[in-house]
């Protein structure tokens, strides 16, 4: 037999259980942006969108430094092509769903932006969208950016 005692004890924990499930249903915990990827060449990358833009790299023998510490460099850029003199930006949360995250990145992005050109410095963007057609968005933007064709 079961004692009340006993049967209370259960009965809140069941309680307890139930309300710790709704206010997980209603508190959400914030959204995470940016897990990091291993890239196909075992290079630890800030996001999955930095992951598809090295493995096309790769697939396509561009030689890229991911995130380079050089010197008189206003920012830190995602990628640099030495190759071709270019670099490469992933705006990877201007789609992003909490309005603070988004606009707080866009306003960094377009500072970035205004620097890389105002010190006239070739640079591409690639934003979430463009990934699912990469190879012939980043050609077309490589043409524009550098006046040549990417070798095939």
């Amino acid at each position: 037999m079961v004692s009340a005692a006993t049967a209370l004890i259960v009965m809140l924990v069941a309680i307890t259980l139930v309300i710790w499930g709704l206010v997980r249903l209603v508190v959400k915990p914030p959204k995470q942006y940016g897990f990091t990827s291993i890239t196909n060449k075992g290079e630890k990358v800030r996001s999955y969108g930095e992951k598809q833009i090295s493995d096309f790299f790769a697939q396509n023998n561009i030689q890229y430094q991911y995130e380079p510490k050089i010197k008189n460099v206003f920012a830190l850029p995602d990628f640099y092509l030495p190759e071709y003199n270019v670099y490469v930006e992933y705006w990877g949360l201007v789609n992003a769903d909490d309005p603070k995250v988004k606009n707080n990145y866009v306003r960094h992005m377009k500072k970035k932006m205004a620097r890389y050109h105002s010190n006239k410095i070739k640079f591409i963007s690639i934003y979430p969208d463009n990934l699912k057609n990469l190879d012939w968005i980043f050609r077309k933007k490589f043409e524009d950016a550098t006046g040549n064709k990417l070798p095939n």
